[in-house]
């Protein structure tokens, strides 16, 4: 009964490992497909390019007024 249960048990291990290796094999090869793609920034900025000119805009007036207010801080200075 004990040798039974042992190799029941033996063939579920199996089984899962096999499982798994087959779930670890699909990842890989999802994986590697993701690292061999290239992203192309393009073909996003000619889908939305309102979105990427109002993104623009703001990132340069943001970094603008950073450089900005260290300039008029500096201009400040006491005479």
């Amino acid at each position: 009964m004990n040798s039974t249960n042992f190799a029941e048990q033996r063939e579920d291990l199996l089984q899962s490992i096999a499982r798994d290796q087959e779930e670890v094999r699909v990842a890989v090869h999802e994986l590697t497909g993701a690292a061999g793609s290239r992203l192309d920034v393009s073909s996003h900025i000619r889908r939305f390019p309102l979105t990427w000119a109002i993104g623009a805009f703001f990132v340069g007036a943001w970094l603008g007024r950073r450089g900005t207010a260290g300039d008029a801080a500096a201009q400040r200075s006491p005479r």
